[in-house]
């Protein structure tokens, strides 16, 4: 049986508990520097059973991988819902604080939180609870400065992210999904364990100092952008609860304040290491 396992990540700390036998206990390399302590910001329970069927309402899909309903106020995603034997059905409260998994497959095959999306979802519904948002980008520290490079996929996230790497005073937090807060007058960036190519994550965190859309280019190029532009290509690089107007709002103030509290430009880079010495000469 699973036992109060904790997991710390973006300065949540997630509770598993339950499950039997069948429900897979090997806790991936990906996760192990994220084991944590403390007390619990969300609670996941794990049933082997599917969930009691209730009358539910579709209200967002994301084909083929999961699928969004409601219920008395609760939140009810369907993952992998067409797939059988990897189904799951994750049930959270409004706040996301007390959630239930659901595993298909009584033989157990694929039972584990760890498969898939699961764990990421989790993440992006309780964050869209006014406390967050995961953005698609690389996050580094480098001497005490937190520098986020964002972009799509194919931007070049895990090049920087390998390119970094190399130097001296450099901690990679995730070369594809950070996780950024705001506290206080100021934002925060958090690693997580959904990385890129690169397969980069560390559960540190840094001060966010400075923000760079970034796309391939010839040379190395720097562009100051107007605000209408970081809004976009956050919005474009992000997961946005849209399905929630609520949350959609707290998101919309969050890229907001994020905009005016950040530097934010667009930078077009070489993938050789002559973007390190052409970034800090910028800082």
């Amino acid at each position: 049986m699973i036992e109060n396992h904790k997991f710390t990540i973006g300065a949540t700390t997630i509770s598993i508990k339950g499950g039997s036998q069948n429900i897979g206990l090997d806790i991936p390399p990906v996760y192990r520097p994220f084991i944590g302590s403390g007390r619990s910001d969300i609670a996941l329970r794990l049933h082997l059973a599917k969930p009691v069927p209730v009358a539910e309402t579709k209200v967002f899909e994301s084909a083929p991988i999961w699928s969004l309903y409601r219920h008395n106020g609760a939140s009810i995603l369907r993952i992998f819902e067409h797939m059988p034997g990897y189904g799951r059905t994750l049930v959270l409260t409004r706040d996301a604080e007390n959630t239930d998994l659901y595993f298909d497959d009584p033989r157990g095959h694929f039972s584990t939180p760890f498969y898939g999306p699961t764990m990421e979802l989790l993440m992006v519904h309780y964050l869209a609870a006014g406390r967050g948002i995961i953005i698609h980008g690389c996050g580094i520290k480098q001497n005490g400065h937190g520098l986020l490079f964002v972009g799509e996929s194919g931007a070049g996230k895990t090049t920087m992210a390998g390119s970094w790497s190399r130097e001296s005073g450099v901690e990679i937090l995730s070369d594809d999904r950070t996780i950024v807060r705001k506290q206080g007058d100021h934002f925060v960036m958090y690693g997580t364990p959904w990385h890129g190519e690169g397969k980069f994550g560390s559960p540190s965190s840094a001060k966010l100092d400075q923000i760079f859309f970034i796309k391939h280019g010839n040379k190395n190029l720097i562009e100051d952008r107007n605000d209408a532009f970081s809004f976009t290509q956050f919005l474009k690089c992000s997961f946005p609860p849209l399905w929630d107007a609520e949350a959609m709002k707290y998101t919309m103030e969050l890229f907001s304040d994020l905009v005016a509290a950040v530097p934010c430009r667009e930078l077009s880079f070489k993938p050789d290491s002559s973007i390190i010495g052409f970034v800090d000469n910028l800082l």
